[in-house]
């Protein structure tokens, strides 16, 4: 059931209205009941069975850890903790990851002349499992460190744990702020509706509109770039760029925007990434929820680790005190296992964790280290770095070089990444933007026609929120009356007429559904 069907909007619809009918207090098993229905439509009764254990098991793992800590008995508690995180990462890695293991296996016997030749492992996976899995994982994290009691009730631990918009797309939550928005009576607020499905419009443009349309340029090069070389790659891979960032933004528009009728606030997970400067600040800007996660149970905790503590001894020892202004080693290596970590999360596959990880951990490393170069470089040529030029430059590079490790994202695999790229040098054919090439793979001069005026409505509401620190929808719920309502109305013919949907059309996944 896809948050862009019509099966999904007539669910919502009813949600809604139940919701509202019911007493407050029961507002939440209406929630319960319906993520149970969403996710046994969405992956059956088996793997509805398979979530269901899983919660069970983090659910009494965090009851029994909150007892044995109220009983002294840390070792016992430390065992329970451990056991639960290991079977909660291996049970993850088996549905979603398995694969790794084998193309690496195979990668390496093929290298040294004794091919293994592994056969694929095909296990259907429940749907949300990335994240609900993590949600888990940080949620018996936060109880073992004392942050908060566990949740008694196995139905309200559940719903916190499949609340049915973030089965699809995130974002990743926490419970102690999860639990006021779900379990709170909440009261029917006109408002906040409206609001909701205001941002449920502008997310529905971003996928069907543009997204779906970019997808169309990306799938034709990347599956062709024999063909489609030279400047082909590089319009698809800046059309990819804005492709992933239109449909997973788009989705979290939607599903914030769903929660936000009824009265439920999630938390963001873009705050407009193409305005960066650098590429440590565009990571901050995007997938917000994954990267707080990452440096709360994974980054920060590697840092505090006596291992890493007998790393800092040595480095002081072998550098002196001052030795994280010389070569942090040890923070070097914690964003190392981190970006690893989120390449890995991606998929069993060496282009995401590249494209996605390693590549990004490179660059901040090497921005790192080259800073001081950097700033002799610009006192050398007196470079203005607070006129709107600079900034333009910083954030040009920025998507650049976020772009271009993207593309190994998108690739088959890491090799055919390399190889794409070694058939975009030298870039020899730039008259494609001249002479009507671009209409052959699919989209005609009123097709590109659609894609620069989304993108540049795009733009306006990047400047929108730069300028005035709120949001396109928010900003818009502050005009008159008659100007909102002519904006929506336009908005929703744009879906209408211009969306991508419909017979001969697969505009139902989204591709952050895939991890």
């Amino acid at each position: 059931m896809s948050l862009v069907s019509f099966e999904f909007l007539a669910f919502f619809f009813m949600v809604l209205i139940l919701y509202y009918i019911f007493p407050k207090k029961l507002r939440w098993t209406v929630l319960l009941l319906f993520s149970v229905f969403y996710f046994y439509r969405a992956s059956g009764l088996k793997l509805f069975l398979v979530f269901v254990c899983f919660c069970f098991m983090n659910w009494g793992t965090a009851i029994l850890v909150s007892n044995f800590e109220k009983a002294g008995k840390q070792r016992e508690k430390k065992i329970a903790y451990i056991t639960t995180i290991i079977l909660d990462a291996a049970i993850l890695i088996a549905f979603k990851d398995l694969n790794f293991f084998k193309r690496t296996a195979n990668g390496i016997s093929e290298m040294a002349g004794h091919p293994l030749n592994i056969p694929d492992i095909h296990i259907i996976a429940p749907i949300g499992i990335s994240y609900f899995a993590l949600i888990l994982i940080g949620y018996l994290t936060d109880v073992y460190w004392k942050k908060y009691e566990p949740e008694r009730g196995f139905l309200r631990f559940t719903l916190f744990s499949g609340y049915f918009p973030q089965l699809s797309s995130e974002p990743f939550v926490r419970y102690d702020k999860m639990k006021e928005e779900l379990f709170t009576a909440k009261r029917f607020d006109y408002s906040r509706i409206i609001l909701g499905i205001e941002r449920i419009i502008w997310g529905f443009f971003k996928k069907l509109v543009l997204s779906e349309r970019l997808g169309i340029i990306v799938n034709m090069v990347y599956s062709n770039y024999q063909v489609y070389d030279g400047w082909y790659i590089i319009l698809a891979t800046l059309a990819f760029t804005f492709q992933l960032y239109t449909d997973f933004s788009g989705a979290m528009d939607i599903v914030i925007g769903i929660s936000e009728c009824l009265g439920i606030t999630l938390p963001e997970n873009f705050d407009t990434p193409f305005y960066s400067t650098s590429i440590e600040e565009f990571w901050r800007r995007w997938h917000i929820t994954l990267g707080a996660w990452l440096r709360e149970y994974v980054f920060y905790p590697l840092l505090r680790s006596n291992l890493f503590r007998k790393l800092k001894k040595w480095c002081k020892k072998k550098w002196g005190k001052d030795y994280e202004k010389k070569f942090n080693l040890p923070m070097y290596m914690g964003m190392f296992f981190t970006w690893f970590l989120i390449g890995f999360w991606h998929g069993g596959k060496w282009n995401y964790i590249w494209g996605s990880g390693l590549y990004y951990w490179l660059l901040i490393t090497a921005s790192n280290l080259m800073t001081p170069v950097w700033k002799w470089f610009i006192n050398i040529l007196k470079i203005n770095t607070k006129c709107y030029s600079y900034k333009l430059f910083q954030r040009i590079r920025t998507l650049l070089l976020f772009t271009f490790g993207l593309s190994f994202f998108r690739a088959e695999n890491l090799r055919e990444g390399i190889r794409m790229w070694k058939s975009a040098f030298p870039f020899h054919n730039i008259e494609i933007f001249l002479n009507g090439s671009l209409t052959t793979f699919g989209l005609d001069k009123w097709e590109w026609t659609i894609i620069f005026i989304s993108l540049l409505i795009l733009f306006i509401a990047g400047i929108i929120k730069n300028t005035t620190n709120k949001e396109v929808w928010q900003w818009l719920n502050e005009q008159n009356m008659i100007f909102r309502w002519f904006v929506l109305i336009i908005f929703l013919l744009l879906i209408i007429i211009f969306g991508k949907y419909g017979p001969g059309v697969d505009a139902s996944e989204f591709i952050y559904q895939q991890f």
